[in-house]
Formats: structure tokens, sequence, C-alpha cells
């Protein structure tokens, strides 16, 4: 008798088999001839009986410390935000909204540009840091509507039973409201997180040396498109699957 997890499983294998025989059928239609020798020079080279990372990887790693850092601060900014816009006090409710609407409803790429040609010389910020505070401005709007919408998906009598058990607004949003709030905070971070590191490849377009920007090198060098941009949409994907797998394990914790 075959149990739910091993129909789990039997089926997640199926469908991988399909698509890599779907995948064979289509690339031997493309007529190409792969050279992934050529390749792994910008995966690793060998220098004087040292091993190097190569080009995709050193991009690869600007991407993540760019994310991360872009995440952390985004996390700050949307938690600040979503308070600030529960906020009593009319005017710092509606510099909060401004923001949102503002940030949400223009597209990054102009947002990228902006704060490059304009905030940043204005503040003699470099491009780096122009990237993180981009990144983090755009996701932390996101950040900061999730965090509303969940505390507010909460039962009014929460709020209330709080109260009536003696205690302050701050207690009852800490230890009864934002407890109830993480399950429904997590899963919709985790898209925000997903897309912050697919979001950072637009920061290309300021010659920000991230994997993007080195993958466009490579090819203008190589003219390897097809295994470069293959091994590029690869190297992404595992990022992104690390960081779903890393919230759903918290997730299951909560």
């Amino acid at each position: 008798m075959i149990n739910n997890s091993d129909k789990k499983n039997l089926n997640r294998a199926t469908a991988v088999i399909i698509f890599f025989i779907i995948a064979y059928f289509l690339f031997n239609r493309l007529d190409y001839r792969w050279d992934l020798q050529r390749l792994l020079r910008f995966i690793y080279y060998v220098q004087d009986n040292s091993l190097y990372a190569g080009t995709l990887i050193k991009g690869l790693l600007a991407t993540i410390k760019i994310s991360f850092l872009s995440i952390l601060l985004g996390i700050l900014i949307g938690v600040v935000v979503a308070f600030g816009s529960q906020f009593p006090l009319y005017s710092i409710k509606t510099i909060c909204k401004i923001y949102i609407l503002t940030i949400r409803n223009t597209p990054l790429m102009t947002q990228i540009l902006i704060n490059y040609f304009v905030v940043g010389k204005i503040f003699n910020i470099n491009g780096f840091w122009v990237a993180v505070f981009t990144l983090s401005l755009f996701e932390g709007s996101y950040i900061a509507e999730i965090i509303r919408g969940s505390i507010l998906s909460i039962d009014k009598q929460q709020w209330l039973s709080g109260y009536a058990l003696g205690m302050s607004r701050f207690q009852v949003l800490k230890n009864v409201i934002l407890p109830q709030s993480y399950p429904i905070i997590i899963p919709s971070l985790s898209n925000i997180l997903v897309s912050t590191v697919k979001d950072s490849s637009l920061l290309s377009i300021i010659s920000i040396y991230e994997l993007t920007f080195e993958a466009q090198k490579a090819v203008s060098e190589t003219f390897m498109t097809f295994e470069i941009w293959f091994m590029v949409a690869f190297l992404y994907l595992s990022i992104n699957i690390i960081i779903t797998l890393l919230l759903k394990f918290v997730e299951k914790k909560l």
C-alpha cells in the first residue's frame, strides 16, 4: 500500500523525468554545439597551482551580498513603515502612505536610474550603496504592506481581550497580535526575498558587477549565449531554492 508521502515523491520524480525528457528533445532541435569546457573558466580557473573563482562566481557572490544587505534593510524599513502607517499622528501616517504609493507604482528600473544619477550624485553615494538603498526601499514598501495586512487580519476581539487583561497597546501587539501574524507574514516574505534576488539583475544597467553584469560581459567576449545564460539561470535558481527551503523550515517551526 503506497502512502501519501510515497505518492508525492513518486509524482515529483515523474515530473522531473518528464521535464528532462522534454528538455532533451527541445535542445536537440536547436542543433547547437554546446561548449561546456569553455564555460568552466567562468566558474573557476587554476593559476600557479591555486584555484580561483571565475567571473560568474564573483558576480554571484556580489549578488548574494547586495541581496542580503537589501533584505535586512528592507525588512527594517518595512517594519517601521508598517507601524508608521498605523501611527495615530496623521503626518507620520501620510508620509508612510505616500512612500508606499510612490515606490510600489513606479518601475524599479526607473528608481535605480534616478537614485544613481540624481540621489547618488547629490549625496556622493557610490554605486554599490545606491544599489542596496534602491532595492531595500523597493522591497521595503511591499514588506510594509505584508506586515500591515497581516496585523489587520487578526480579529479585533484579540485586541479587546488584551486590553481587558490590562495590557497596553504595545503589549497586546507584541504578545498577542504579532505571534499570530507570523504564519501569515512568512510565506509572503518568502516571495519578497526571492524577488529581491531576481530584481538585483536590473542593477547591471548602472554597471554593478553582479551576476547578470558579469554574464553580459562573458557573452560579449565569447558569444556563448546559451551556455552562459543557462548557467546564470541555474545560479539564480539555486539561491532562490535555498531561500525558499530555509523559510519553509522557519514556517514549520512557528
